[in-house]
């Protein structure tokens, strides 16, 4: 079984969702449109590391978020079909 703390290798279904999460608010319509890329991967990357205990950098939590975007909108899109059939 995976440990809760990564360093490289495969994500937990907790640093998923912490990233997640953390990126949610990073776009937040009142905070996140004023704020630098940089900055908002920086202030994710603090709160990441310290939620989680987990040791990835900024490069591997932008890399994952990406990654995770492409699925979820998957998930988004086959959700969508199905409630066009009904």
């Amino acid at each position: 079984m995976a440990s809760s703390i990564q360093v490289g290798g495969s994500w937990t279904t907790m640093e998923n969702v912490l990233l997640y999460e953390w990126v949610q608010v990073g776009h937040c319509p009142i905070t996140g449109n004023e704020m630098k890329f940089s900055h908002m991967w920086r202030k994710i990357h603090v709160e990441f590391s310290e939620r989680s205990g987990s040791a990835r950098t900024e490069m591997a939590l932008a890399s994952r978020c990406k990654i995770l975007n492409q699925e979820l909108g998957k998930w988004r899109d086959e959700l969508a079909k199905v409630r066009d059939d009904f």
